[in-house]
């Protein structure tokens, strides 16, 4: 039976800002993540054009060259357990926030779901956020699963909808929420 988590262990996770040459661990890592909580979104569980467009070297090289852009490797210690992407002060669609910063990636390997890890690392990224100058965190999220659920007991509320942007897909699951945060601090 696996022991629970000890404060010491949550303490350990902690975000790494994407080096160079980690592009490929990141895609590893990202991938896998991806596969482990999102095939059931794919025909035959084959998430092949999300992958093409997500996880390759070329296309995180690319995006990290974006000023605003920033990508974390997500660790435990020595271990790499899941990524991270951030877009400073991109705007939601139809709904202009202050100062808002998009989590658009946040994806951590199966085995370190639901331990605790993703409350710690979610506020990693509103403290850095805070630190940033933004002050709206918002991502979009799968209308189905824990993950909606996982966003609104820590203060996100649905401020819109949106499909997954990607035909291949399966239809009824594209549905997602956008949700946002103020990260404004009480004085």
């Amino acid at each position: 039976m696996e022991r629970e988590l000890e404060q010491g262990d949550l303490n350990n996770v902690r975000l790494e800002l994407l080096e160079p040459e980690q592009h490929e661990t990141y895609c590893k890592i990202g991938e896998q993540a991806y596969r482990d909580h999102y095939l059931h979104l794919w025909p035959e569980q084959n998430p092949s054009p999300y992958i093409r467009t997500s996880f390759t070297p070329e296309s995180i090289a690319r995006e990290s060259r974006e000023e605003n852009t920033l990508h974390f490797m997500v660790c435990r210690s020595e271990k790499c357990i899941g990524i991270v992407k951030l877009v400073k002060f991109q705007q939601i669609r139809d709904l202009p926030q202050s100062a808002p910063m998009f989590l658009e990636k946040i994806y951590l390997l199966k085995r370190y779901t639901g331990k605790g890890y993703g409350q710690e690392i979610l506020a990693q990224i509103e403290s850095l956020s805070i630190r940033e100058g933004t002050k709206t965190l918002w991502l979009a999220t799968m209308k189905k699963g824990f993950p909606l659920r996982f966003y609104q007991n820590h203060g996100f509320k649905i401020v819109g909808e949106q499909q997954l942007p990607f035909q291949e897909s399966i239809p009824e699951e594209r549905g997602m929420y956008i949700l946002s945060k103020s990260l404004a601090r009480e004085h």
